[in-house]
């Protein structure tokens, strides 16, 4: 039977750093132990070994720590335990035995998969050899919000072309999520991939940790709640200024103090600095930024006298089903699927307006109209989303992605003369001094081997271009290490015959490769920093050619593996273009020896000594 291979790399990495899960990981918490019963697979969690590119399972005892009995909520273990078991984990992994990954195996991401770009790597590779990918998405923040970071945007980017040529499922937390997708896939030129929404449980409720009376207020005075990662999205700084307004209005005594609780994200300088300006409004504001735990975070709930939600965009709003279910009054911007969270009763107001903010506030500030309105929550008939139905829509998806089969892969077209970059470049300087902007565009802004300017989305033709079991990839490209192997799957741009030329990373060494495709086999050695020439055979256009590349030996290489940078596609009696390259690769090597035998940086001069010692054997 094929087996059901659970990511959990997501939820095990973020304990090691002993943060308090957030909702991602919750999810992966929650619903990964319910699905053995309800997929009926053999079913193994797995977590990736960034350094090698392999999925390697966890042992029984690991998972019950990490998965059964930890980020859970209600759980009893430290994040001091959790850290150090999520640590024996990653550490077990460098070396063990990768899981063997069969045709019609189903692998499934419940995690935040696009912040990885190793596990998308991995991803790919494991859609090359047959695996059928099932991907459950939250939400699409960066590319319809302005609250991450370029290189945070692009991960996503890469992310959504991998999920629109790969997976065969696309189950969403939300209908509002599904309909970003579907939008974005036909924006974009994909067929929308099927998928249904899940809805999310509570993260926290009173039952689950016997919040409320029983415990004393962990807050002075009366106070709103406000839970959230501080970052832009949020709107913080719309709280604050709400809240100034509200004080102004009604007067410090009148108007309860907002508890922010949430660690520091993305973007959260503006409101960081109107907080810090006007000290939390002189004591009325607070933010707990350090982990606050899961019982804390009940009691808060269970006191506060309401809460308060004016994100910008979410793909849930766990935050108000959590409000709903310790029966507080949640007061939240309408957009996104902050409605499918709140239902008929939470209080709107519209996104990002200050006054009708205000005005939704004082409504309930009101203590008879606020009376009625918990009333109304604690009479709701509604029934609750539960994770046990969460898991259900999940094994529904592995069943249906079955049913269809793995997706066939994408063999992209590619511009004859054109060089693809296999790193994501870095966003050009933004400090106006225009010697910086010309030494990012003579350097990272030009390909290695025929000079060009990089594209800024070479990523959409290498993504799917070239597939393997890279190490972690790194600023200059992807590492192949020995006994690995690369493929090259292009579209002929022109018929006849073809070569493909691969430049590597400029580091002194030598490597001996081995090739098979539709030119015939090549076995050769390489030095590092030159150019690899892989014939490509005759054939017509928009045919496809695939050529295998593996690291037979690379022990005289310095770093113990091929950096792989760029690729171009060539006529096969090129000789121009063919010279340039091989020119520009030579100048590269020759001005990276010239920067180490000039360095008295110990770190820099590493390789020389290496090759030093080597030879006084």
């Amino acid at each position: 039977m094929p087996a059901l291979l659970i990511d959990v790399t997501d939820l095990v990495e973020f304990l090691q750093r002993r943060e308090s899960v957030s909702g991602v990981q919750r999810v992966i918490a929650e619903v990964a132990p319910l699905l053995p019963t309800s997929a009926g697979a053999t079913v193994h969690a797995v977590v990736l070994d960034r350094g090698r590119g392999a999925f390697v399972a966890l042992e029984p005892a690991e998972q019950q720590v990490l998965v059964v009995r930890g980020a859970r909520a209600g759980s009893d273990a430290t994040r001091d335990e959790l850290a150090a078991a999520a640590g024996s984990v990653l550490d077990r992994a460098r070396a063990a035995t990768p899981i063997g990954i069969s045709p019609g195996d189903v692998l499934l991401f419940l995690g935040a998969l696009w912040i990885n770009d190793a596990l998308m790597l991995a991803a790919r590779d494991a859609h090359a050899r047959g695996a059928i990918l099932v991907d459950l998405l939250y939400d699409l923040t960066p590319v319809l919000q302005t609250g991450h970071t370029a290189a945070v945007n692009r991960l996503f980017e890469r992310y959504l072309t991998l999920v629109c040529q790969t997976a065969s499922r696309v189950p969403a937390i939300s209908q509002s999520s599904r309909r970003d997708f579907e939008r974005y896939a036909a924006e974009h030129g994909c067929l929308p991939i099927p998928g249904e929404a899940t809805g999310l449980p509570c993260g926290l409720t009173p039952a689950t940790f016997g919040a409320g009376t029983a415990h004393e207020s962990p807050w002075p005075r009366p106070f709103a709640l406000f839970v959230g990662t501080v970052e832009s999205r949020k709107n913080h700084l719309l709280a604050l200024r709400g809240w100034q307004a509200l004080i102004e209005r009604h007067g410090a005594e009148s108007v309860p103090d907002l508890v922010c609780v949430g660690r520091l994200g993305w973007h959260a300088t503006e409101f960081l600095t109107e907080y810090v300006r006007t000290h939390g409004l002189d004591g009325r504001l607070s933010v707990l930024s350090a982990s606050v735990s899961d019982q804390e975070l009940a009691d808060l709930y269970a006191h506060a006298e309401f809460t308060v939600y004016p994100s910008n965009y979410e793909g849930w709003g766990l935050p108000v089903s959590e409000s709903l279910a310790f029966g507080k009054v949640p007061v939240v911007a309408d957009n996104s699927s902050l409605r499918e969270a709140g239902g008929d009763l939470a209080v709107y107001f519209p996104t990002d307006d200050i006054g009708a903010f205000v005005t939704a506030v004082e409504s309930v500030l009101d203590v008879e109209h606020r009376a009625m309105l918990e009333q109304r929550i604690a009479a709701s008939q509604a029934p609750p989303i539960t994770w046990q139905h969460v898991a259900a829509v999940i094994a529904s998806e592995i069943a249906a992605a079955q049913a269809a089969g793995v997706r066939q892969p994408v063999i992209p077209a590619v511009e004859l003369g054109r060089e693809y970059m296999l790193a994501v470049g870095g966003p050009a300087p933004d400090s106006g001094y225009a010697d910086q902007v010309l030494d990012h565009l003579q350097a990272e802004g030009l390909t290695p081997m025929l000079r060009q300017p990089r594209g800024e989305r070479d990523f959409e033709i290498v993504d799917a271009a070239v597939i393997g079991s890279f190490g972690s990839p790194q600023a200059w490209g992807n590492e192949l290490h020995p006994g690995r192997r690369a493929q090259f799957r292009i579209e002929r741009p022109v018929p006849g015959p073809l070569v493909l030329l691969i430049a590597t990373r400029s580091m002194p060494g030598v490597a001996i490769i081995d090739a098979a495709g539709p030119g015939g086999p090549v076995r050769e050695e390489v030095y590092l920093g030159s150019v690899i020439r892989l014939p490509l055979g005759d054939g017509r256009a928009g045919e496809p050619a695939q050529v295998s590349l593996s690291v037979i030996d690379a022990h005289d290489s310095l770093e113990g593996f091929v950096g792989l940078r760029s690729f171009v596609v060539l006529k096969a009696d090129d000789l121009t273009a063919e010279v340039h390259a091989y020119r520009s690769a030579a100048t590269a090597l020759r001005q990276e020896l010239d920067f180490i035998q000039g360095s008295r940086s110990w770190k820099v001069t590493v390789p020389l000594r290496r090759l030093k010692g080597r030879g006084a054997n």
